[in-house]
């Protein structure tokens, strides 16, 4: 495979994650619940997820680039695709933050891992890492990715999916 081709390769699986998972808005809760261990009350931060409506989603478009927040996204596709989150969570195994919601950009990036591993030797039988070269310039293609790809025709394709 030409590594040319990778870019539009990610971006098909950035469609497809759109296309398969409706758009969700993390909102803040504390969720009050009694500590086995000294009877007290503590919380969970972890928060929730509910479906986003379009008036939600255009704020967050507008706010790309602007927000605090935005200092921590290499781009604006970035800030968008870990901004919407989708109805499943992972456990944290933190305490009083027991769930990290998925993201748009955390179902691509373990598309794109699953594509990486099944196309390229990477690691041996025993999980040692082959090609730690090939990897790493796998990796610099995803990053470059989402730093340099305009956030447009995916926000497009979300707003379709918004009922």
């Amino acid at each position: 495979m030409d590594f040319r081709d990778i870019p539009q390769l990610i971006a098909r699986m950035l469609m497809e994650v759109i296309q398969t998972h409706i758009p969700h808005q993390w909102i803040y809760t504390a969720e009050p619940f009694i500590n086995p261990y000294n009877g007290k009350i503590s919380y969970d931060y972890s928060g929730e997820v509910r479906k986003m409506k379009k008036e939600e989603f255009a704020e967050l478009v507008r706010s790309l680039g602007r927000s605090k927040g935005s200092r921590f996204y290499c781009s604006p596709l970035d800030e968008l695709l870990n901004n919407v989150y989708i109805d499943q969570w992972v456990p944290t195994y933190m305490s009083n933050y027991g769930k990290r919601w998925v993201t748009y950009c955390d179902l691509l990036r373990e598309t794109f891992d699953q594509w990486k591993y099944s196309h390229f030797e990477i690691y041996d039988e025993d999980g040692n890492e082959v090609n730690e070269d090939l990897n790493l310039q796998l990796d610099e293609i995803f990053e470059d990715f989402l730093e340099n790809t305009s956030h447009e025709p995916f926000v497009r394709e979300i707003e379709k999916t918004i009922a």
